[in-house]
Formats: C-alpha cells, sequence, structure tokens
C-alpha cells in the first residue's frame, strides 16, 4: 500500500489550528489573532504564512516552515496603515 505524500501547502484555519502547537500557544497568549476573514494574523497584522513543506523525515514525519510571502514588519508603513477586515 502506497502512502500518501504530505501537502506541499497548508494554511491554518481555526479548524486546524490545534495541529501547530506554536501558532496554538501564539493564540492562547493573544499574540495572533484570526480577523474576520479567517486569516490567522501577528497583533501588527501581517498575515501568518502559510505552512510549507520543508522535508520530510526518514520517520515519514512531514517538517513544515511558515512562508513569509505577506508579511511585513511591525514598524513599516504597512504596519502602521493596516486596518483589521471588518
Amino acid at each position: 500500500m502506497r502512502h500518501q505524500d504530505p501537502p506541499k501547502r497548508i494554511t491554518i484555519t481555526r479548524e486546524n489550528l490545534s495541529n501547530w502547537s506554536t501558532f496554538q500557544k501564539l493564540y492562547d497568549e493573544g499574540k495572533v489573532l484570526f480577523d474576520n476573514m479567517g486569516t490567522l494574523r501577528y497583533l501588527h497584522g501581517a498575515p501568518v504564512g502559510d505552512m510549507v513543506l520543508v522535508r520530510v523525515n526518514r520517520d515519514g514525519k512531514a517538517v513544515y516552515k511558515e512562508s513569509a510571502e505577506n508579511w511585513f514588519d511591525p514598524d513599516s508603513p504597512a504596519a502602521e496603515k493596516f486596518v483589521w477586515p471588518k
């Protein structure tokens, strides 16, 4: 029986947040929040990036890293202009 390859990219949602202990902890501590559109964001407004597959360990465990395609610095003009979606 062939194993299923892990997804190459995963967006963190309310439904799968508990699968990502690092982000669950940040959420529990109030350091990231979901906006009204369901996007998980850091407090300065930058979205949490998708989790991108970087490798699969020998034991078959997938290893992911956060992508930073839409991230911006907390002190940046983008953060100053950011308005939380209503």
